[in-house]
């Protein structure tokens, strides 16, 4: 026997004033939000756009479009105008970082403020602003390609700032913080101080500067960062110079690549083992003292 196939979580089926009005009776929460500003942007609605509430919001879109005599065919024909395929927004996620990496993008005439609900998450207001922009969805689709072009590359430029998360993040987030206020002062610098990698990363999103000086800027303050930890690193440590045998060289090389380890590491390790086990030197020395006898 057959088993019938289930619906996807994310869509079902209803039957509701909307629906009868509408004539489907698949729910699609992205078109009914959309419907709930559309309606609320040409003074149709009898709600305020803010008041969005899940369990009611149909029944409340139903009351304006028979209050208001709008019609369904006129519903139908600005849907299939302005809304675009679902996989265009696929790469969309709920990263506060990219979300307002893309509104800062968004032209002035898809930008629009009355569009806002604390009911909503921010991913399903920004997709309510483009899906209302009365621009075809021939543009918006064009929009969005290009956009998600430009965020790969901003992914790339990412990468410039990835030793960040090697160490202690606070710490390296303020050494940059520090630096680029300094040596860039015709930026702004939003506050508080970013403490974190993607923090760090949103607050230069809103930098206006071009990719050289950004990729010379984070390599200088790189840079110094690592000296900076080189520098402590080297505390309680001095240097010496000695001769080694070409064998005790290789021996040394092969440890060192075998574990990887710093030859200085290596060296250390073994000290300590000889100063807590004290196994080898005396040993050593004995057989040396025979020799020379």
């Amino acid at each position: 026997m057959t088993q019938r196939r289930r619906p996807p979580i994310s869509s079902f089926f209803v039957e509701d004033t909307l629906s009868a009005l509408l004539k489907e009776k698949s729910v699609d929460r992205r078109r009914d939000i959309w419907l709930w500003f559309y309606l609320t942007l040409r003074d149709t609605a009898v709600y305020h756009p803010e008041n969005i509430i899940p369990a009611t919001m149909r029944d409340r879109i139903a009351e304006s479009i028979e209050k208001f005599g709008v019609t369904t065919d006129l519903l139908g024909g600005n849907q299939n105008y302005l809304l675009i395929p679902e996989k265009h927004f696929s790469w969309i996620s709920e990263s506060e970082r990219q979300l307002s990496w893309i509104k800062r993008r968004l032209p002035r005439e898809m930008a629009d403020e009355r569009i806002y609900s604390p009911a909503l998450s921010e991913r399903e207001l920004l997709i309510a602003t483009i899906d209302c922009a009365e621009s075809p969805a021939r543009e918006k689709t064009s929009f969005l390609a290009t956009l998600k072009r430009a965020w790969d590359e901003q992914q790339q430029l990412d990468q410039q700032l990835d030793w960040i998360k090697e160490g202690d993040e606070r710490e390296a987030c303020l050494h940059v913080w520090e630096w680029l206020s300094k040596h860039l002062s015709d930026q702004v610098f939003p506050n508080p101080r970013p403490e974190s990698h993607q923090r760090l990363l949103q607050a230069l999103d809103t930098f206006t500067w071009s990719a050289i000086e950004r990729a010379q800027c984070i390599a200088t303050v790189r840079r110094l960062w690592r000296q900076n930890l080189r520098r402590q690193e080297a505390r309680g440590k001095k240097q010496y110079n000695f001769i080694l045998s070409d064998k005790a060289i290789k021996r040394l090389d092969r440890f060192s690549k075998d574990h990887e380890l710093s030859r200085a590491r290596v060296l250390e390790i073994l000290l300590q083992m000889e100063d807590e086990k004290d196994l080898y030197l005396k040993e050593q020395i004995r057989v040396l003292r025979g020799i020379e006898l």
